[in-house]
């Protein structure tokens, strides 16, 4: 079964005016008109709706934020390449989305860091349809990623280049959006082969999807990045947005010890947010995917030079380019030198 549409090739990021604006409407998350007494309101886009991303919605649903002044609204663009043209735009004051994103971006010129490392390496385990038997079978086949640029891009023509696969060569990509695409078009043969996070992952092994690339072969042939990151404008850590940003990580952060820590509320939060309602699928995918999620925030320099070696063959700008570039750990530092990380893992 062919597709007919094509998706454009990789472009220079432009910041998108009302990006947000119709993504609202049409995925019925209406922003609260009434501001919470002496609460700062806080816009924070995320681009993905699985377990890694739980520790935002837990810590909203917990009352973690509005414990540190903030009254934080949570919404999701289905790719970190555009929840940046949301933070480019200045539609949104924080990113929860891919590291790649921002290592593009920045390259490009925009003044946008991470603030916070979410999930240090990629932990999605790769998918295809039964008949593919190894990964030479996927030669003239269609692999999908969210977009061009993305983790899920990044993550695939790495893994698939250290087996013998080259992108364009050997196989077509398609840029199909969000997990939930990306499961639909991998059930119903559309594509041969996409990564897939939980609870996507559950769904596709119910499905007969067969899983051609474990998360362990991934993380063990070298696939490790700045997989999931909280992003910022690089003038709100050095301006008047600077606490708030603080308050939001340690909001964030107490997200997830709830997420350690509980796996009933945890799964209870992800049903809410994902709108999945079978409780084997959510059980099996929390089991799966919580603990990739890092427990102080920390930045690892060396997922970020990963991204640059990768980037680094089709764009000359990342040849010269430092991890340090795209990082700023004060917060996380500041967090960890008052002791707040450790008070809040030997609270009980």
């Amino acid at each position: 079964m062919s597709i007919n549409f094509k998706f454009p090739a990789r472009r220079p990021w432009r910041p998108a005016r009302y990006l947000l604006l119709p993504l609202i409407f049409l995925l019925g998350s209406p922003l609260s008109a009434a501001s919470l007494f002496g609460a700062d309101k806080l816009l924070v886009v995320h681009s993905a709706l699985n377990v890694i991303t739980s520790p935002l919605w837990v810590a909203k649903e917990k009352g973690s934020f509005l414990k540190y002044g903030l009254d934080v609204e949570t919404i999701y663009i289905p790719s970190g390449t555009l929840g940046m043209q949301a933070l480019l735009g200045g539609e949104a004051k924080i990113l929860v989305g891919d590291g790649s994103s921002v290592v593009n971006a920045r390259l490009r010129g925009a003044p946008v860091k991470i603030f916070m490392g979410l999930v240090n390496y990629y932990p999605n385990p790769f998918f295809s349809t039964p008949e593919i038997k190894s990964p030479a079978d996927l030669k003239g086949k269609k692999v999908a990623v969210t977009r061009i640029g993305s983790s899920s891009y990044t993550a695939t023509v790495m893994l698939l280049k250290k087996l013998g696969l080259e992108e364009s060569k050997d196989y077509t990509i398609l840029q199909l959006g969000s997990t939930q695409n990306r499961l639909v078009a991998l059930t119903k043969g559309l594509i041969q082969g996409t990564t897939l996070s939980a609870p996507e992952s559950i769904m596709a092994r119910n499905a007969g999807m067969k899983i051609l690339i474990p998360s362990s072969e991934v993380i063990r042939l070298g696939v490790a990045f700045q997989h999931q990151a909280g992003d910022v404008m690089e003038s709100s850590l050095h301006n008047e947005s600077r606490p708030v940003i603080k308050a939001f990580a340690m909001g964030y952060l107490e997200g997830v010890r709830e997420v350690y820590r509980s796996k009933e509320a945890t799964v209870r939060v992800l049903s809410k947010y994902t709108r999945i309602n079978d409780q084997q699928v959510l059980s099996a995918s929390y089991d799966e995917a919580y603990q990739a999620i890092d427990k102080e925030g920390s930045l690892a320099e060396a997922g970020i030079q990963a991204m640059l070696d990768e980037i680094a063959k089709t764009d000359p700008r990342a040849r010269q380019a430092r991890p340090g570039d795209f990082i700023d750990a004060s917060i996380i530092g500041e967090l960890a030198k008052e002791g707040f990380i450790k008070a809040l893992w030997a609270a009980r």
